[in-house]
């Protein structure tokens, strides 16, 4: 058998074995004190980069003024206020700000920002008093290249800190949010939750596990054990993560699943060396029995947990697929640590490592059976002893409570809403409070818009970018009578899109020629001079806009200004009907403030063609809401139709945005992840037939598993969903599946495996199989319950929903599992199987059959 083998090295070559782990640790720690640079804290980074979603936000950046990435690092700057004064400092923080902005420059006194911009004000129905102004600040290119953009975010909080302390500014409240503040603010609050995390999941192991053995240096062995196998881990992730993305809290998921599945395979080596010698078997024996039967069954229970987090990486969504590569490489070095450090420890030390208890004290009669750690003993010993009676004499009973419960669970699992917000259940801080005061006033999605970009079979115009001194120019291709058909067309797509009862603003192409011609029918002219009579009909144009457009064409006095300027230029009045005037205006509106309207541009100065349109869908539920979910369905339905109906028109369509990329995901996944889960039950069906040698076993396992995710996954709806309405998080019950496969595997294996032990070699019947596993090995598996679930539940003390709702999950899916399913239910269902937990292929039986030493 193998694990003789192995067993037979470890006790041979203990130092030597000894001295590599701490070879190879010296050697990872350079790599793994870098690993939290490769980590990823933008949800839009993971989606796959064949995601129709991505692919239409390289269209935006490629196509579309101030689409690119300068827009995606855009801060806002949220001033709240809630009284008149409150409301006129707000106004004049811009003019503080304007001023001192130029001085806002990096090491070399090159200035970081290239535009601060007055984004628009939002008031209260009830008080135009109270309310908040966005400001919108750009980042310069240089600081975009360089990616300093989001570690730049404590910096400029502290600068508009420092104006608003200095101008003595009352009565206004600052945020500096948007997508750059909000990604700092999740890696702050990552490290945060880090510290917290270690420190509770450590200290928790410590204590437990030293009051199970008596022994503060046993219990300090399993988490240095673990601590040395998860520094090489982090040197791995450090290399796969220079190869794809790592989502960040993919470190935190890492090291506590590994302090709890690794630690577990460590407290079982110690305890069956331990139960050896206290049962008479000297110290090689023992080691040489604690490697071949517990190191089989952490082995097999390592393999579930590897197959359960590997069968993650085959889905396509980048954040799941990499934590599944991780996780499973978690596992694979702590599984080899239990099976060959923590072992070889135990060759060298002996009886010390359990110091100070000696394992005469735990034999019967001996000092420790006469103290506080007898009466626990024999209090657990007698507690299991009458569970597994319970469990054989009332199989049928407590087989039908349990599939009894399952039923409505698994309805409450079915049918419970989920959430799609990744944003506000990954990040906590400022960045998400400025996003909250501004969701109060105005619509939630301004923030996250979403996009439905189309291009056109054949140009509808052109452009000239402006350049110094000189307007830029946008030209419709009027004179063209199929592109004026095209354009008029495209126009009615805003007013299909502003259907949907959740869009609080739609904006799409606007030919101003058009739109004046219309308003100067409903617009007299009376004795009006050309100017002011142009003025009063590109307000009237101006008045149909959705509302942010306007209140930027008119009370931020674009128009007047556009006016001015043209006249100026030509040295004669402007009349509305002015080609050359209506262009100028088309490129201010469509080109730079609803960049509706793009293509591939040239040389700077030179004309360009019109190539590709966009329409921009603000939700007035927040981005991520379910209701914001059926507006993109609603879009892509509606754009998918408008490209169906117009094939002369359009050549390609995507639909983006940070939502859209969230709804692609979750598609996504939830198509994959049926193949996943199959996947994941198919590898662990063929593991554990092997392992087992048995038809039925291996099913019964995966069923009492599935089992107890339905109820943990019901449990976290009525908890997270109904009592503190939260929202349950799309993701967490599809993960939780597999996961839950591979670690809650883990005591179903350690509990089968020793029943197997007892009826396969060791001779008994059935029903004495069963106690004998269960009374001696309940204690353990308790306790490793205990850790494994804690060890998840200290992600509860994150400061995200998203993690304390895995914590939460998998801390509950663990311990119920360890305390109640293995405890009651799989002693009773095998039981009732009798014989036929061990029927299987006779070719398997005959491999590896024999008493044990």
């Amino acid at each position: 058998m193998p694990f003789e083998k192995l067993a037979e090295i470890i006790l041979k070559r203990s130092k030597l074995i000894v001295v590599i782990w701490i070879v190879l640790l010296i050697c990872a720690v350079p790599l793994a004190m870098k690993a939290g640079s490769v980590l990823d804290y933008d949800t839009n980074n993971m989606a796959g980069p064949d995601a129709e979603s991505i692919e239409g936000a390289k269209v935006m950046g490629e196509y579309f003024h101030q689409s690119d990435s300068q827009m995606e690092y855009a801060v806002l700057l949220v001033a709240g206020f809630d009284t008149l004064a409150g409301k006129m400092n707000a106004l004049g923080l811009y003019v503080a700000i304007d001023a001192q902005i130029g001085g806002y420059v990096d090491e070399q006194g090159v200035p970081k920002i290239s535009q601060f911009l007055m984004y628009g004000i939002f008031t209260a129905e009830h008080d135009e008093n109270e309310g908040v102004l966005i400001y919108a600040v750009m980042y310069s290119q240089q600081m975009i290249d360089e990616d300093l953009v989001i570690e730049d975010t404590p910096v400029f909080r502290d600068f508009i800190d420092g104006i608003i302390s200095a101008g003595g500014i009352t009565g206004v409240t600052t945020y500096v949010s948007g997508a750059p503040a909000i990604s700092y603010d999740i890696e702050m609050t990552a490290s945060g939750d880090m510290s917290k995390i270690d420190v509770f999941s450590i200290l928790m192991i410590l204590i437990l596990v030293g009051l199970f053995f008596r022994s503060f240096v046993t219990s300090a062995m399993p988490p240095m054990t673990i601590g040395a196998a998860f520094g090489i881990v982090l040197c791995l992730m450090f290399v796969v993560g220079s190869i794809i993305d790592i989502i960040y809290m993919t470190e935190m998921m890492l090291l506590v699943s590994m302090l709890g599945a690794g630690c577990d395979y460590c407290i079982f080596i110690l305890a069956r060396y331990r139960e050896e010698r206290v049962h008479g078997a000297d110290h090689e024996l023992a080691v040489r029995r604690a490697v071949t039967w517990a190191g089989e069954s952490i082995t097999t229970s390592g393999l579930a947990v590897m197959i359960g987090f590997g069968a993650m990486s085959i889905c396509s969504f980048s954040m799941i697929s990499s934590m599944g590569v991780v996780l499973a490489m978690g596992i694979v070095v702590a599984l080899l640590a239990a099976l060959t450090l923590i072992t070889s420890i135990l060759m060298i030390l002996g009886e010390r490592l359990f110091w100070p208890t000696k394992m005469e004290s735990l034999r019967e009669g001996g000092k420790a059976r006469r103290g506080w750690h007898g009466k626990m003993s024999s209090m657990g010993h007698r507690y299991f002893t009458r569970s597994v009676n319970a469990s054989i004499k009332y199989a049928g009973v407590i087989i039908a409570a349990a599939v009894l419960f399952t039923i409505p669970a698994a309805y409450i699992m079915m049918t419970s809403p989920t959430s799609y917000d990744m944003v506000g259940a990954m990040s906590a801080g400022e960045g998400m409070e400025g996003l909250g005061e501004l969701e109060k006033y105005s619509n939630g999605g301004m923030i996250m818009p979403n996009y439905s970009i189309f291009e056109t079979t054949e140009p509808l115009g052109t452009a000239v970018e402006f350049m110094p001194g000189t307007f830029g120019h946008l030209y419709w291709n009027l004179a063209d009578p199929d592109i004026r058909n095209h354009l008029e067309k495209l126009s009615t797509l805003s007013s299909k899109l502003s259907e949907d009862d959740n869009a609080g603003e739609v904006w799409g192409i606007y030919v101003w020629m058009l739109m004046a011609e219309k308003a100067a029918l409903e617009t007299p002219r009376g004795g009006m001079s050309d100017h002011n009579y142009t003025i009063a009909v590109y307000e009237k144009a101006a008045s149909e806009l959705p509302d942010s457009l306007k209140k930027q064409m008119l009370d931020g006095d674009v128009l007047n200004e556009i006016i001015l300027g043209y006249e100026a230029s030509a040295g004669v009045d402007a009349k509305y009907d002015e080609p050359a005037l209506a262009a100028v205006v088309d490129y201010i509106l469509n080109y730079v403030l609803a960049t509706s309207i793009g293509g591939e541009k040239g040389v700077t100065g030179t004309p360009f063609d019109l190539t590709h349109v966009k329409f921009t869908v603000v939700t007035k539920d927040e981005a991520m809401s379910d209701r914001s979910m059926g507006t993109i369905e609603f879009m892509d339905r509606t754009m998918t139709e408008f490209a169906a109906e117009n094939p002369d028109i359009i050549a390609n369509t995507w639909l983006t945005g940070s939502a859209v990329v969230m709804y692609e995901i979750s598609e996504l996944v939830s198509s994959e992840f049926l193949k996943v889960e199959l996947l994941a039950v198919a590898l662990i069906f063929v593991l554990l037939f092997f392992v087992m040698k048995s038809y039925v076993t291996p099913i019964r396992s995966i069923l009492t598993i599935l089992m107890s995710v339905v109820w943990t996954v019901a449990v976290t709806h009525l908890i997270f969903g109904n009592l503190l309405g939260e929202g349950v998080m799309w993701m967490i019950p599809i993960i939780l599946i597999v996961v839950c496969l591979g670690l809650g595997m883990d005591y179903d294996i350690l509990l089968t495996t020793r029943i197997k032990e007892n009826a396969v070699h060791r001779g008994m019947n059935n029903d004495d199989a069963i106690r004998y596993a269960v009374t001696r090995s309940g204690s353990v598996i308790t306790i490793c319950g205990l850790i494994m679930g804690g060890a998840f539940g200290t992600l509860m003390l994150s400061s995200t929903i998203m993690l304390q709702e895995f914590g939460f999950a998998l801390s509950f899916a663990i311990i119920i599992d360890a305390l109640l399913v293995r405890t009651y239910i799989v002693p009773a269902a095998m039981h009732l199987l009798g014989d036929w937990n061990w029927k299987g292929p006779k070719f398997l039986h005959k491999i590896g059959a024999g008493p044990p030493e």
